[in-house]
């Protein structure tokens, strides 16, 4: 078990936490009453204290159709929290001197790197794509999209993070036929039912892969968190960009502040690589769909009643999945909580706020009430969809027809060129391919 250590090099002790799965257990009614409230197949949780694994729980099933249980070691999707692993792939050559957080971008992809905007082609570094300022819309796909070579970058993550954590049944693209135990991807729909749909392909064929490319399950995250946890405290305390032991370096500059969100705020909100930081108490919950689902005032406030506390996060929303991850270095905490399906809430996030509340000692009468956050968000979603149709319909130029299918064959790029679709025509059908795919792509059934 590791030490807590504060930021003044001060070693505090080991907080009593014996009762933390019995407190856990009796969450357990609530969080399947949000999985119900948002349509959520499966869920599993992990928590780890004092750098250590301490609780885990399933719920629900990896393949409704089939009545197959979540269990210990079902693998799932984790989405945007995968943008933590590259930064800290990138935080191990920056400390062998082999980049630097303030190279250029158009130095490290030469070729993909080509806006029309000077400016940005001479000062835009690494960490402005990190962290989410590069000013430009997508610059998300800067990382998602390159032609360096992913091999190293898979070889890369493989060989110096998840090798020497032990991370035995974590992947960057679509596990292969023979590891199982591997959850099925659904989408709710309005009537809360759910669909299952192909799992997201990020990761194959490049695409994808340093920004949401991870398939992990709760064992191996946790030891993940716990590492960062750990090198969090030590490496600040003790000056250095390295902890013995552990592969990750350059954790104080991956976790800190780099630019402020949803300004202004009374404490400290803002983003770092990979990570949200938010000095409680505080409203959480900004990377995923929750907040844009609430009426105005948006999240809850977290953590009232009880001394402040700096916690990082992050949340992953594709379709299929939902996650969250929680940091809390003042007791060497983690939460992580993944689900299988794209729910009518964040099911993920209210979750994971739940357990923090419970960890950090949060007062019954200072306590959020995620049941009520959960179905006002629910109700929000539902407005959504007739919305888009609304406006789509309003947009619609009359006195049109569509155009011969061959019109639309071709290769659609983004502004930035990085991002493509490559439409095809095969015996009458027309295709579509992010990034050009393999095969045949998905079938464009939609009115043109």
């Amino acid at each position: 078990m590791y030490p807590i250590v504060d930021l003044n090099g001060l070693i505090t002790a080991t907080p009593k936490l014996d009762d933390v799965s019995a407190r856990l257990d009796r969450l357990g009614p609530q969080i399947e009453q949000l999985m119900i409230i948002g349509g959520s197949p499966g869920l599993f949780l992990g928590v780890v204290t004092n750098g250590e694994p301490q609780y885990q729980r399933s719920y629900g099933f990896r393949d409704s159709e089939n009545k197959l249980a979540v269990d210990q070691n079902t693998v799932f999707p984790v989405g945007s929290s995968t943008k933590a692993v590259t930064a800290a792939a990138l935080g191990i050559l920056v400390d062998e001197g082999k980049v630097t957080w303030r190279t250029p971008v158009r130095y490290a992809m030469p070729a993909s790197f080509l806006p029309d905007d000077q400016f940005l082609w001479h000062n835009l570094t690494i960490v402005d794509l990190l962290c989410h300022r590069a000013g430009i819309s997508w610059a998300d796909n800067l990382v998602i999209g390159s032609d360096n070579n992913i091999h190293s970058y898979y070889d890369s993550v493989q060989e110096r993070i998840f090798d020497p954590l032990g991370m035995s049944r974590s992947f960057l693209k679509t596990p292969t036929s023979d590891v199982d135990n591997i959850s099925k991807c659904y989408n709710t729909l309005d009537d809360l039912s759910t669909a299952p749909i192909t799992c997201s392909r990020v990761g194959d064929d490049w695409y994808m892969v340093a920004t949401a490319g991870v398939r992990s399950y709760v064992s191996d995250l946790m030891k993940l968190y716990a590492a960062f946890g750990t090198c969090f405290n030590d490496q600040f305390t003790s000056g250095t960009s390295n902890t013995e032991g552990l592969p990750l370096k350059q954790v104080p500059e991956l976790m800190s502040a780099k630019i402020p969100m949803a300004q202004p705020t009374r404490n400290e909100l803002s983003y770092a690589l990979g990570w949200q930081r938010i000095q409680l108490p505080g409203k959480m919950g900004h990377i995923g769909l929750n907040s844009d689902l609430l009426p105005r005032g948006g999240m809850p406030a977290i953590g009232h009643g009880i001394p402040s506390e700096l916690v990082l996060f992050h949340q992953g929303s594709m379709p299929g999945l939902l996650s969250f991850a929680a940091l809390i270095p003042g007791t060497n905490g983690a939460i992580v909580v993944l689900s299988n399906s794209l729910a009518l809430t964040d099911v993920a996030d209210w979750v994971g706020q739940l357990i923090l509340q419970e960890l950090l000692n949060v007062p019954d009468t200072h306590k959020a009430n995620m049941i009520d956050c959960a179905k006002t968000t629910v109700a929000g979603n539902l407005m959504w969809y007739p919305r888009i149709v609304e406006g789509l319909e309003k947009g619609r130029t009359g006195g049109t027809s569509p155009r011969d299918l061959d019109e639309y064959v071709g290769t659609y790029w983004d502004d930035i060129h990085v991002f493509k679709i490559v439409a095809t025509l095969e015996d009458g059908t027309l295709f579509w391919a992010i990034q050009g795919g393999t095969g045949h792509g998905e079938v464009l059934t939609q009115t043109l």
